[in-house]
């Protein structure tokens, strides 16, 4: 194999993910996934649904109070998440809590 044509696993997954329009699917499945590890037990609990759509990552949640102080950390939130998640890109742009 010509050393010129390599690619690194990740590039080149990363790559047809985006080239078959599923990187968003992708960084909503880890989401889902790991929800419970990356916001801990009290928000995992507290979580109806979560989806990713065109960079804003919206939020279902089942109580009020919880609702209210994920929107006053929203900017801290979303940093935190492309940083766990984003493999250097940032899938998530905005938060919407509902």
């Amino acid at each position: 194999m010509d050393r010129n044509n390599t690619f690194k696993l990740g590039d080149a997954i990363g790559a047809f993910l985006k080239g078959h329009h599923l990187e968003e699917r992708f960084f909503e499945a880890i989401l889902k996934a790991d929800w419970r590890e990356l916001m801990g037990d009290k928000v995992a609990d507290k979580t109806n649904d979560i989806s990713l759509e065109k960079g804003c990552l919206i939020l279902y949640m089942s109580s009020a109070p919880l609702r209210q102080q994920l929107r006053l950390k929203q900017s801290r939130m979303i940093d935190y998440l492309n940083q766990k998640i984003g493999r250097g890109r940032e899938p998530i742009r905005k938060v919407l809590i509902r």
